[in-house]
């Protein structure tokens, strides 16, 4: 496809202010109107990362340490006694586990880079933890699918196991909440928001299967759900910068990072506009602002607005 000099200069204003490619096909296609099916968007995708590197355009970098992970883990595996076998069995006694459930593989890369890590059980279940417990704690925010319920706790209940020490609370962001609580999807799931947001689903594999296998010690299903579970890194990344402009932020990477309160909350960008006034049912004063260069929109106090004021007349 052909794209015009309007299209490439969009584009290119867009690389400069955000290093994920799936966001600025997401902004080309909705804002020329260019394609129609939603397949289609990958091709748009593959163009910018094309264009990217063909014109070497690297976006503004920010002082910001995201973490994004995910992580893949064993079964119980029980010894089961039964009378009969007609019903199926509800309820299991810790007493019938003959093997706890450990984390295989985690998997993990930082915002604004390719390179997704991973680390597997192959180095040792502890070893693995002891690796990753410090990555995490260089992290200024922790970004999973459904991570505060599940990933980060048994993390730290396998760390309690192997004496590695974690802190207690970590500064995290859990796209499945983000998804619940300002969404109404037909799904939750991270393959569903993919598939949702035309950025594409998780790999597919063979089911139980695969961790039979990996249990078993099959290399070559190991290596399958290794890719499977960055692929997970990949689509949770692309799923949190096209949700992000919809939702409240957890952190003020701004104020984190030596900037004003004013400033883009996500980005750190000082380019940024008020987009509207409201007050709340006591009469304090509430300003909605829009990032322009990152599309986050947010909210600041009535003070720290005229503080911006002048700010800029003090500049200017």
């Amino acid at each position: 496809m052909d794209y015009p000099n309007n299209v490439r200069e969009f584009a290119k204003v867009r690389m400069e202010q955000t290093e994920n490619n799936s966001q600025i096909a997401r902004d080309i296609k909705n804002k020329f109107d260019l394609l129609y099916k939603d397949k289609e968007l990958d091709r748009i995708r593959r163009w910018v990362s094309y264009f990217r590197e063909k014109n070497k355009i690297q976006a503004k970098k920010t002082p910001i340490k995201r973490l994004f992970f995910d992580i893949e883990t064993t079964y119980y595996e029980l010894h089961i006694r039964a009378w009969q076998l007609k019903n199926h069995v509800k309820f299991f006694n810790p007493d019938d586990i003959v093997r706890e459930k450990e984390i295989i593989c985690i998997s993990y890369k930082w915002q604004g880079e390719d390179k997704v890590h991973t680390l597997d059980w192959r180095i040792g279940e502890k070893n693995v933890i002891k690796k990753f417990v410090p990555v995490m704690e260089e992290a200024q925010e922790v970004v999973g699918h459904n991570s505060d319920r599940f990933d980060e706790k048994f993390l730290r209940t396998r760390a309690l196991y192997h004496g590695v020490l974690m802190f207690p609370n970590y500064r995290t962001l859990d796209t499945l909440k983000k998804a619940r609580s300002r969404f109404l999807f037909g799904s939750n799931k991270l393959d569903y928001l993919g598939k949702f947001m035309q950025l594409g689903g998780k790999l597919e594999h063979e089911g139980m299967e695969l961790w039979d296998g990996v249990i078993a010690g099959d290399e070559a299903k190991l290596e399958k759900m290794i890719e499977y579970c960055e692929r997970d890194v990949v689509l949770l990344e692309d799923v949190f910068s096209v949700m992000s402009p919809f939702i409240d932020h957890n952190n003020n990477f701004a104020v984190l990072t030596g900037g004003d309160k004013w400033d883009c909350p996500e980005c750190t960008s000082k380019n940024v506009q008020l987009h509207n006034t409201y007050t709340t049912a006591m009469g304090v004063v509430r300003r909605q602002m829009k990032c322009n260069d990152c599309k986050k929109q947010y909210r600041v106090s009535n003070k720290t607005y005229m503080s911006m004021l002048v700010d800029a007349q003090i500049s200017g």
